[in-house]
């Protein structure tokens, strides 16, 4: 899909910050996207905006995009407001964009631009988690945030849930606010051999199989890791289950909770901290497990359950915001709440072979339905939308 504003070819301002050079769900959500502009929208032109030490990650080989490098020195959150409040603006003007693009709007906005704007929110996670940032920063998401984004031209939300919280958080029009769901890299992620897939990460990453899989930033309480260890435990104690309980994912906020509770329910080995997962290794790492659990306490989208659908694992998780409209009927759901009903439902999926098949077949027909593509292509619809509505 291609478009051209007053006689000349559209140009798309495209802002990397607050994305976590890559290597979060929001950071993979901006570099798939940036994978599939090109041929969704060959004739629009560009330009993304980000700091020196982070560009490589978000672009592709070959990529087509012209860039704009910022300083470091500004990535401090304080100093980094400051910037799109002040020099941001004026670089608008200066590359003359259209319209620009602001993946991570649930984080970081301006308060004004001279150009039309579109902002992805993927959650509102703090206003339903407890304790999930500080004060201040819990401030500016619950108090500030909702503002700047009914500023936006328009909201792109990834799924019904997380609209619902725009609307009736951010009070932002139903008619501005746009669902586009995520997609998945099906050439990445689809069934392989288990053994195979075990034999290329076990030994690397000290996993001793067979094992149960959680892949995510280490995060207290929003990821909700220390009631699955407690489950875990429970299992243990209750059961011959000879699982290891594999945790994914770099050290985040408060993750020092998470290794005390492993710590205090005395589970040794048998609870395995990866620390942070190379991209080549996920494919094989979600394939050698026996079960994927997402037991997190608030999803915007939740993109590993569906990564883990593509891959033929079968997915047990929280039955609360996005997830069961993610899962759908392919997935085993708990209360995330409850620590006896998340270790029964583990058991089931784990004993149950009928209704493992079920998840995994159900599974990989549900995630055939979420395609990048399709995201990317409605992605410049709004694009477009925001400048022609403006015009």
């Amino acid at each position: 899909m291609t478009d051209s504003y007053a006689g000349r070819t559209m140009k798309v301002g495209i802002l990397t910050f607050a994305c976590d050079a890559g290597l979060s769900g929001i950071g993979q959500y901006l570099i798939r996207l940036l994978r599939e502009f090109p041929q969704t929208a060959a004739d629009l032109q560009f330009e993304v905006i980000g700091f020196h030490d982070e560009l490589e990650a978000f672009l592709p080989a070959g990529h087509p995009y012209t860039t704009h490098v910022v300083c470091t020195l500004w990535k401090n959150p304080i100093l980094n407001i400051t910037w799109q409040n002040t020099v941001l603006p004026a670089l608008c003007q200066k590359r003359r964009y259209d319209v620009l693009f602001l993946p991570a709007a649930n984080r970081r906005l301006p308060l004004w631009l001279p150009c039309p704007t579109v902002g992805t929110v993927h959650d509102f996670s703090s206003i339903h988690v407890s304790g999930k940032y500080d004060p201040l920063r819990d401030f500016y998401i619950k108090q500030v945030l909702p503002f700047l984004i009914r500023r936006l031209t328009r909201v792109i939300v990834v799924s019904e849930c997380t609209k619902q919280d725009v609307v009736q958080y951010a009070r932002c029009l139903e008619e501005r606010v746009q669902v586009i769901l995520h997609g998945v890299d099906h050439n990445t992620f689809f069934p392989r051999d288990k053994e195979d897939a075990q034999r290329a990460v076990c030994p690397k990453y000290a996993i001793r199989p067979p094992y149960i899989l959680y892949l995510s930033r280490i995060e207290h309480p929003g990821k909700n890791h220390t009631r699955l260890i407690q489950a875990f435990a429970h299992l243990k104690q209750r059961t011959s289950l000879p699982h290891q309980l594999v945790l994914a994912g770099c050290d985040w906020t408060r993750a020092e909770v998470v290794h005390q509770v492993c710590q205090d329910m005395g589970l040794g080995d048998n609870v395995r901290f990866t620390g942070f997962v190379e991209a080549q290794d996920l494919p094989s790492l979600y394939c050698g497990a026996e079960l994927f659990v997402f037991p997190s306490l608030f999803e915007g989208f939740g993109m590993p359950i569906a990564e883990a659908m593509a891959s033929g694992v079968p997915v047990a998780c929280s039955n609360c915001s996005s997830l069961p409209e993610i899962a759908g009927d392919a997935a085993a759901y708990f209360d995330p709440g409850d620590v006896t009903d998340i270790a029964n439902v583990l058991l089931e999926m784990i004993d149950n072979q009928s209704a493992r098949e079920r998840c995994i077949n159900s599974g990989r027909a549900r995630a055939a339905q979420f395609q990048w593509s399709f995201a990317a292509d409605r992605t410049i619809e709004e694009l477009i939308h925001a400048v022609t509505e403006s015009a």
